[in-house]
């Protein structure tokens, strides 16, 4: 594309019109309506989120090459797998406004109430609340990751959960009074708009239980549309970012692979090899299994082919 801003080619835009929009300014979230719900990669497989309020620990993650530091704002804690819901919720809209092709922005303005609508929360005035102090614990925590999605390279960077919020207390334009806006980092708005994005079950803001969320984000990462995942639990823990005793996590898993009421995903757990497989519940269909077995025949005809040209 050619660059009209250079020096050397400025007597081109004698036949332009001065653009009058360099970007645009803000994202209106209700405008949009949600078909799908969508959650970002990186923060489903490493713990960017605490599992309960009020915690105040500086956390490291280490995996492989991936290494994560999530660091809280000391008088109001990291924030929480709950808050992360404003992640989901802007993720989603955003996603939904590119595949219908409509421009977007990091800032994004949404009532209280259709947020609430979205992820199934009350409606009363503790919810409002509730909704500042989570947005003060994002801006509040830091992420310190060398997981980059701008540029081809390795380095780290560190980047608030959002960059900044405020509640509009003006009427702006067609904008009510008592709208949130919220300025996404730059890093999270790279992974959508580079579709580093899962589509995750609406159900998910049915589960009640943080441990809960932060293992059906696990399962659908890793097993994703495959047929099933499996995991030493002892790793599973690492995973989840929880801070209880392995004994307790092997306690809680038991219950839910009894309970078994994940969404979209079942848990299986082996006591003698103290192992949990994650099997997809989409995937036991006559027809899943077909599409397994159409893939399984292409992997054997294309090993077959790379066999007899080393030959």
């Amino acid at each position: 594309m050619t660059d009209l801003t250079k020096k050397k080619r400025k007597y081109n835009l004698n036949t332009l019109r001065p653009s009058k929009h360099k970007q645009l300014e803000f994202f209106i979230a209700d405008e949009v309506d949600v078909s799908t719900f969508r959650d970002e990669m990186a923060s489903m497989e490493h713990p960017f989120f605490a599992l309960k309020g009020g915690d105040t620990k500086v956390r490291e993650y280490k995996n492989g090459n991936v290494i994560v530091t999530v660091r809280p704002a000391a008088e109001i804690g990291l924030a929480t797998i709950f808050d992360k819901d404003i992640w989901i919720y802007a993720i989603s809209k955003l996603q939904e406004a590119i595949n219908n092709g409509k421009p977007i922005s990091r800032i994004i303005i949404f009532t209280p109430y259709d947020f609430f609508v979205t992820t199934n929360r009350d409606k009363g005035g503790k919810s409002y609340k509730e909704l500042e102090k989570a947005l003060d614990r994002l801006s509040g925590t830091r992420i310190t990751t060398n997981i980059v999605y701008s540029e081809d390279k390795q380095e780290s960077i560190g980047f608030g959960l959002i960059d900044s919020w405020r509640i509009l207390e003006e009427k702006k334009g067609k904008l009510d009074i008592g709208m949130v806006e919220v300025t996404l980092p730059d890093w999270l708005y790279q992974a959508i708009t580079k579709t580093k994005v899962l589509q995750i079950s609406p159900d998910y803001f049915r589960i009640r239980k943080a441990i809960d969320r932060r293992l059906y984000e696990i399962a659908r990462k890793h097993c994703g549309s495959q047929h099933e995942f499996t995991i030493f639990l002892e790793n599973l823990l690492k995973k989840t970012g929880s801070s209880t005793a392995l004994k307790y996590f092997r306690s809680e898993i038991k219950k839910l692979s009894i309970s078994n009421d994940l969404p979209d995903y079942e848990i299986l757990f082996d006591p003698t090899t103290d192992k949990v497989t994650f099997k997809n519940r989409n995937q036991n269909t006559p027809q899943a299994e077909a599409s397994r077995k159409r893939e399984k025949g292409k992997r054997e005809v294309h090993k077959i082919k790379k066999n007899l040209l080393k030959k």
